[in-house]
């Protein structure tokens, strides 16, 4: 299974980029350009999705990306990593 998260660029007033995702109001970061920032998002998006796991708070379920959003996702280490965290958490 892969997540990918809708996330928002917004320019800040240092000339960089805010990273902020609609589904996961914990992530947040940025960068200087948009490649930073997304290397960043990505980071951002796998810690606060860790929280939910560790606090057993359900993942939310990734919306449909609005026009000029763009997708991050989550690698598969680390969905491997949280869900084996989880059912130890369930035992």
């Amino acid at each position: 299974m892969i997540y990918a998260y809708p996330c928002e660029l917004i320019p800040d007033e240092d000339g960089g980029l805010v990273a902020l995702f609609p589904d996961v109001p914990e992530a947040i970061t940025g960068g200087k350009n948009r490649t930073e920032a997304l290397a960043m998002a990505e980071d951002a998006l796998a810690t606060a999705l860790a929280g939910y796991v560790h606090a057993q708070w359900e993942i939310p379920t990734p919306s449909q990306p609005a026009t000029g959003q763009e997708l991050v996702a989550v690698n598969r280490s680390t969905w491997i990593s949280w869900l084996r965290s989880r059912a130890c958490h369930r035992s």
